[in-house]
């Protein structure tokens, strides 16, 4: 049985009949890795927080010191479930039950590569059943003949192969992509700060806004903005993103910093600007800006 490394109460189902179950991680071993510590982090009283102050008073820069092969890691570098004040989080206490029973696997894969992610590898494995690496995965699916098997599209977005015709227009380099991916969201003012961000940056970009992008509104961008960047802008709804990020065209990479775009944009040699959001993308973009050297951490509010 192979199972999302989310969904660990399939391992009932596995040890009842008598078969053996691998874990599929969709994240970072630095994310996974994170995750595993909630158990220590509620045991030693740095979560939940005492109130939601914590979350502003420069408390999330609490240096962890003792997570083997993580170093200069704070709390706030976390996946961000442990930002609650409330012991009962739905969460929180979500993630403390998953990450426990993960030991109980016969094997997990991970989306990754030694190369990238050794020393936290090398950490895990002294933690968990035997631990194998696969990624890039979408690498290796290209290497698939449609005669082998036909790979299953699993896109939440219908996909615009327009933005790949338009990219062919453009220089080597010339062209900034934006995605936040399939669940970020962002309030109005943030849409149209990054809108401005753009404009005011004088770069060619590629945009992708998803109908449900902005919180409880529809995403809509100054009429001003359209007029500035009408003639170096394309606008779209989805795209195919391993095509977009391996077209020579595109120079730079505006991500959320989920992990799929994360070992995407590094597997394509794209440099990343990140915005996290919530979730293991904190860990990726860290690890992406600090330690990888592939990115840098976007100053939008």
């Amino acid at each position: 049985m192979v199972s999302d490394g989310s969904m660990t109460f399939t391992l009932d189902a596995a040890e009842a009949i008598g078969v053996p179950e691998v874990l599929f991680s969709p994240i970072s071993a630095c994310a996974f890795m994170g995750f595993m510590q909630y158990r220590s982090l509620v045991d030693k009283g740095l979560t939940p927080l005492k109130d939601a102050r914590y979350l502003t008073n420069g408390y999330l820069d609490t240096v962890i010191d003792w997570i083997p092969g993580m170093r200069n890691i704070r709390l706030k570098d976390l996946p961000t479930f442990i930002r609650t004040t409330d012991l009962d989080d739905q969460m929180l206490n979500f993630c403390l039950v998953e990450y426990a029973r993960a030991k109980r696997a016969s094997a997990l894969v991970f989306n990754t590569f030694e190369r990238l992610e050794h020393e936290v590898l090398d950490a895990l494995k002294a933690m968990l059943p035997p631990i194998y690496t696969l990624g890039p995965i979408h690498l290796l699916v290209e290497q698939l003949s449609n005669n082998d098997t036909r790979p299953i599209r699993c896109n939440l977005w219908r996909e615009d192969p327009g933005c790949i015709e338009w990219l062919d227009s453009k220089q080597p380099g010339s062209v900034v992509y934006v995605n936040f991916g399939s669940v970020t969201v962002m309030s109005p003012e943030q849409l149209v700060e990054f809108a401005w961000g753009l404009a005011n940056s004088g770069q060619t970009f590629l945009w992708v806004i998803r109908p449900d992008l902005v919180v409880g509104d529809k995403a809509i961008l100054p009429p001003e903005f359209s007029a500035t960047t009408r003639e170096r802008s394309l606008l779209a709804s989805w795209c195919p993103q391993e095509r977009v990020l391996s077209h020579p065209a595109v120079g730079g990479f505006l991500t959320h910093s989920g992990w799929n775009s994360t070992i995407e944009s590094i597997a394509a040699g794209v440099p990343v600007v990140c915005w996290p959001f919530f979730a293991d993308q904190q860990t990726n973009c860290k690890y992406s800006c600090e330690e990888w050297g592939s990115g840098w951490r976007s100053t939008a509010t």
